[in-house]
């Protein structure tokens, strides 16, 4: 018996580790090779002047959103954890919601709202002045980088807050103003700089918006750059200003990351001590009616104003009852959106059962070792998905290009960790004393996984896959790489669509994947009811 639970335990290992090599090292070694093959000198000239406009682009309108994000996170985030209120916790969940909405089809909503030919401008004859270029791109990448921004502000609030440091310098005579300047920023300082840290690499990730919003207007940045050059070009020179464009992009990741890791508060480092509550009071009803007013702004009239072009019988017909029909969805299902929404089913489910098991793996075998097992598959989470489809195509193409294959690979090494570290976590906090007790009652390893922390872990282990599950089933970038005849995920036929000028099928395509997107999220939300807190995501 011990000699073949011996032999189950090493092909557990050989298991893992061909997945690590699979997953993570052979990819990123083949761009590194790549690369290093290409020599310094042919990758600059490649990039050349195209390249180094694309990576300008990508550097000032992610400084400008994350600036623009930053500033609106922090002022949400202290109107919501500074105040009392049931009107603060729909605030929270409002603010939130962009998070359950793919990035194009918020860029798309955008263009349906505020366009030229979009609801503001049938109702009262107004669009917003340079939504497609750069400006627009800027905008909606705020908006879509807020709800990043103010989930880490609004934890910083809560651990660094020093209500006493606070009322000490009101005491003193310092004005509300003047104690926030001079105690709460202070405090306050590394949190926002994990938060500028976190929205600008996102910022420069992004392909759905500057897609959507950059293309018509001539305007590209570093991801569309690399889309286009690996979808529309042959060229030699088209390929090796990817692969530069690609390292760049992991270079900058990286010292990002770097500053992201240095500045993030601990408890060594101090602050206040975990959950410390800060000074609560009224939220003003002025700064509230604001929060309110820019919620419905740029977020509920926008996906209001995609609801209603799905709904309408055609372009440029006022969003009036006489004028709506549901025939847009179903032109909308034809025979290559159900080609694409099979594949979005069939990935997204493939890529969430196979993370699940692979972390069910790792941490069961990992032990003390989990913490790098993390770390290691965090690292391509944490890559561009335009740099990791690259990184896969460099690895696989050859055997699996324009297969669904080379896609789940990319998928799964995106998306491992979503699935490996709330389980890891989860892990550490099972009751040692159950598991004592059934090995001291004669139960063997297996009997006691099956038993004891299999059930204790189910809710972790449901809401990975879920997690994992809904980030596949709107992931745009890796797909409109990787894709090929009759490989389109149901993301990737809106955004072909959106360029092609169908509003009204896109629209309604672009309403049946948020909706599935908002059922798998409400379920994740389910998961994480209070009775189950003890195994919630991290």
């Amino acid at each position: 018996m011990p000699e073949a639970r011996g032999r189950w335990r090493f092909a557990g290992w050989l298991l893992l580790a061909g997945a690590l090599v699979t997953l993570v090292a052979w990819p990123l070694l083949r761009l590194l090779l790549e690369g290093l093959d290409a020599g310094p000198g042919r990758l600059v000239d490649a990039v050349g002047a195209v390249g180094l406009a694309a990576v300008g682009n990508s550097l000032w309108t992610s400084a400008l959103a994350t600036l623009a994000a930053v500033g609106a996170g922090l002022g949400l985030a202290l109107l919501t954890e500074r105040g009392t209120g049931s009107a603060r916790r729909w605030l929270r969940l409002a603010i939130l919601v962009p998070l359950l909405v793919p990035d194009f089809v918020t860029a798309i909503s955008w263009g349906r709202a505020y366009g030229p030919a979009g609801l503001t401008a049938r109702l009262v004859g107004w669009d917003l002045p340079g939504l497609y270029g750069p400006a627009g791109i800027v905008l909606v990448l705020s908006v879509a980088a807020v709800p990043l921004a103010y989930l880490v502000i609004a934890a910083g609030i809560r651990v660094r807050a020093e209500p006493d440091l606070e009322r000490a310098a009101r005491a003193s005579g310092a004005t509300p103003f003047t104690a926030f300047r001079t105690v709460t920023l202070p405090l306050l300082a590394p949190v926002l700089v994990a938060a500028a840290g976190l929205v600008f690499v996102t910022s420069m990730n992004a392909f759905g918006t500057p897609a959507v919003l950059g293309r018509p207007a001539g305007f590209g940045t570093m991801t569309t750059r690399i889309y286009q050059d690996l979808a529309f070009s042959s060229a030699d020179v088209a390929f090796l200003r990817v692969v530069g464009l690609a390292l760049l992009l992991v270079v900058l990741g990286t010292a990002v990351v770097a500053v992201i890791d240095r500045a993030t508060p601990s408890p060594e480092r101090g602050g206040g001590p975990a959950g410390t509550p800060p000074t609560a009071s009224s939220a003003p009803w002025p700064a509230m009616v604001i929060a309110w007013a820019g919620v419905a702004l740029t977020v509920v009239l926008p996906l209001l104003a995609l609801l209603l072009t799905a709904l309408t019988r055609a372009v440029g017909l006022p969003p009036l009852p006489e004028n709506l029909t549901l025939a847009n969805f179903g032109r909308a299902l034809d025979a290559a959106a159900i080609v694409g929404l099979r594949n979005s089913a069939v990935l997204a489910t493939a890529a969430a059962t196979i993370a699940v098991l692979l972390a069910l793996l790792g941490t069961s075998l990992a032990g003390r070792r989990r913490r790098l097992l993390g770390t290691a598959v965090t690292l391509t989470f944490a890559l561009p998905g335009s740099v990791l489809a690259v990184a896969v195509l460099l690895a696989f193409g050859a055997t699996l290009r324009d297969t669904l294959a080379i896609i789940l690979l990319a998928y799964l090494a995106k998306l491992w960790a979503l699935g490996q570290r709330p389980l890891a976590a989860a892990a550490d906090r099972v009751p040692g004393d159950l598991l004592r007790a059934a090995r001291a009652s004669g139960a063997g390893a297996s009997a006691t996984a099956w038993t004891i922390a299999i059930p204790l872990l189910a809710p972790v282990l449901a809401a990975g896959w879920l997690l994992v599950f809904v980030f596949a089933l709107h992931e745009v970038t890796i797909s409109a790489l990787l894709y090929g005849p009759g490989t389109a995920t149901l993301a990737v036929v809106i955004l072909n669509l959106q360029q092609l000028g169908d509003p009204l099928v896109t629209s309604a395509l672009a309403v049946i994947l948020t909706a599935l997107v908002a059922v798998a999220s409400a379920a994740l939300l389910i998961l994480r009811r209070p009775g189950w807190s003890w195994v919630s995501l991290p």
